[in-house]
Formats: C-alpha cells, structure tokens, sequence
C-alpha cells in the first residue's frame, strides 16, 4: 500500500482503510474475533511499512517505539469506528424499508467513494486485502462475496452523473463546481453569546436551559407566522409550475421557493452534523455567509442571494449538540429567516411515552446526558419544538429533504 508523503493525508488514507475493513467485518452480520485479529494485525502491519520507508535512517529501537505508538493509535481509531459502523445497524429507516438493505448500501456507496481516493494500485492493493479479511475467518460467507462484487462492478462502471439531467427540466438553475473555500479571518461577533457549556451548576444550567427554550419559542413563533402565510398554497398544486416564479412560503412542513427571473442564488447545504459545532462554525465563516447576507440586503441587483439549507440531524454522536450545533442554528434562523432552513431529521424526532422522553433514533447522547440535571418538562417542550420543524425544501424542482426521515413521517 503506498501511502502519501503528507502526514495529513496519509492519516486519512489510515482512517480510510479502517472503515473499508471494518465494513467488510459486519457485512455477514458476524464481525467475529478472527476477523477484529486480522484488522489489529493488518494496522500494525502497515503502520510498519511505512515506517521502515519513512525512517530508513534511523535506528531500529527508534522505529520500533514509533511503530507502537502509531499502531496503539489507530488501534483506537478501529475501536471508534467499530463502535461507529455497529450503530449504523440501529438507525430508524422508513417502514417499508429493509434495514439491513439500506445500511448495507449506505456503506457501499461510503466505501466506493473511500476507493476513489486511491489510485488503480492502491484500490487493487485494497481488494486484495479484502480478500485476505473474507477468508480470516476460515470462510468466505455469500454476503461477502456479493457485498465484493458489487463494489468492484461499482469500479469498473462508468458512473458519470449529469446533475442537470436530474433536475429535469428547470430552465432556472444551473449547477456549478463548487468553489475552493476562503480563509475564515477572525472570529464572527454572531458566535460569541452562543458559545456556552452547559453549567454542573444547577443554577446556571436551569437559566441556561430557560434561554434556550425561548430561542425555541421565538423559532416557532416565525415559523407559525410563515406557516400561516403559505396556508393551504399547496391544496390541488400537482406540479412546481403551479406557482410563479419568485413564489416562497411554508405550508404545513414543506417548504416551496421557486426563483426569482433574473436572480441568482447561492445555496450552503449542510446536513448531519451530529454535535459538531467546529464543522458548522467553519462552514459559516469560510462560505462568508454573514457578509453575503449583509451585502446581499445592501444590493440585492449585483450580489446573489445566499441560502443556507440544514438538513437535520443536529444532535447525538457529538459533545456540542443541544448547546452548540442547535442552538447556533436556531439562532441563525430567527436572525435570518428569510435565507436559512431548518430542516428536521430523524435524530430529531422524540418519543413520550408513560410520562417519560425517548430520543427516537439510536444513540441519543443530547437527551441522555443532560436527564440526570433537568426536569422532564425540558424534553417534553425538546419534542414539540422538534415536531414544529419543517421537513422539506422544494427549491424550484430540488428536493432537499433528510434521508434518515421514514417515508410515513414525511408530511406529502
């Protein structure tokens, strides 16, 4: 396996080759201990190599100490991402759906874009380890045969898309290459009153958690006023064409804007971020979409009007969920309504039953961490809030919608 000479990306290439591994093991539903072996010792395998290729001038005790180190390292990391690819198995999906089928072709897809980060040697040294993993176990199980096949045909197809082909027929948008992202500068007033952990104190926690409940209120009460604006547009409407050009309105939980003539958009979408607060913050300022806003307002005839489109799945899996992640993009929306969209997923949908809160989906860190502090009227008003949520963009004929939303929760 050839690694690159960038320490950076050679990590990634190490994380890469984990998650291949690792989804292989629970392809036939049994990720045994001969093959969590093979893993361990092909980890410490590689870590090998490619130090006796990057030190070959040093000495053999030094080698060694750095080949332990990096190996107990990225023991690690397979231990993260063994725990992660096993609640995969646990996501909600819609009730006609097969669950073993949808994650199994979640992390078909995840490992073929994983293959396109390798050249043709290093994808073909890949297989080969796969091969190698299959028969760790003494058997090479049907799953993972056919689980193999269909990746490799998924290397040899040619799978150019023609994103325009899928939008049909809209004469108003046209798809660009995404632009290299710009330096953040220094930080944006907009976070600083968002930044706070939660306090051990019972106390500053409990003012703490009042003023997240009103940002949640403030954020129901735009979207009631939306929603009462856009009430009933959709009665009858078989087609977009059904509305004019620069339509927009919330309707029940489904949003409708159809482009102005002559305007351009630009559109920031972002989706599952799980608690991590770093990605949306990075996000935030390298789009600059504070300043695209504002100079959007100042002249909206030669500046694009920029959108910011969350997906959901705010919550869970990350340490800065309820107090990072959403409620810095509750206040982005009740600063801004009209170019950010909440959209809800399927971490966000609550479950009451016999007085108590469940998160729906597994795991559900952002309820179960904070049980122990607060009362279970805070989860409660957690559930209404999130089933306030709207569910669906509609933007012209795009549809933006969470993928991990079952099918009978989707308001049609």
């Amino acid at each position: 396996m050839q690694f690159s000479d960038d320490p950076k990306v050679a990590e990634q290439q190490m994380h890469a080759i984990i998650f291949y591994l690792t989804t292989f093991g629970y392809i036939d539903g049994d990720f045994d201990d001969g093959e969590r072996s093979f893993v361990r010792t092909h980890i410490h395998k590689l870590v090998a190599e490619r130090a006796e290729k990057a030190m070959a001038g040093t000495s053999a005790a030094v080698r060694s100490e750095i080949v332990a180190r990096y190996t107990a390292h990225f023991h690690e990391v397979f231990e993260g991402v063994d725990a992660n690819v096993k609640e995969l198995f646990t996501e909600a999906v819609a009730s006609d759906d097969d669950q073993d089928a949808f994650v199994k072709n979640s992390l078909k897809v995840r490992c073929f874009e994983i293959f396109q980060g390798f050249d043709r040697n290093g994808q073909e040294a890949l297989m080969q380890v796969i091969d190698d993993l299959i028969m760790a176990d003494g058997f090479a199980h049907p799953a993972e045969t056919k689980f193999r096949g269909e990746l490799a045909a998924l290397l040899d197809a040619d799978l150019g898309i023609e994103l325009l082909d899928e939008v049909g027929n809209a004469e108003n948008v046209h798809v660009k290459h995404g632009a290299a992202p710009h330096a953040s500068g220094e930080n944006h007033a907009f976070f600083g009153p968002t930044e706070l952990h939660y306090s051990s104190d019972p106390d500053i926690i409990a003012d703490q958690i009042a003023s997240d409940r009103a940002l949640m209120d403030r954020v129901v009460s735009l979207l009631g006023q939306q929603r009462a604006l856009g009430k009933g547009k959709l009665d009858g409407a078989m087609s977009v064409d059904a509305f004019e050009a620069g339509t927009s309105f919330l309707d029940g939980h489904t949003y409708v804007v159809r482009p102005k003539p002559g305007r351009t958009y630009e559109l920031t979408v972002l989706g599952d971020l799980h608690g991590c607060y770093s990605v949306l913050k990075a996000t935030l300022m390298q789009s600059r979409f504070f300043e695209k806003v504002d100079a959007f307002r100042k002249d909206p005839i030669n500046n694009p009007e920029p959108k910011l489109v969350l997906l959901g799945d705010y919550i869970d899996r990350g340490i800065f969920s309820l107090n990072g992640v959403l409620r810095t993009v509750l206040q982005l929306f009740a600063t801004a309504p009209e170019y950010v969209y909440v959209l809800r997923g399927n971490h966000e949908y609550f479950v009451e039953y016999k007085g108590n809160v469940y998160g729906g989906v597994k795991p559900s860190e952002a309820i179960n961490t904070l049980k122990p502090h607060l009362p279970i009227e805070v989860f409660q008003h957690y559930a209404r809030f999130f089933e306030a949520l709207p569910n669906t963009l509609l933007f012209d004929r795009i549809f933006f919608v969470h993928a991990g939303i079952p099918r009978d929760r989707l308001v049609k």
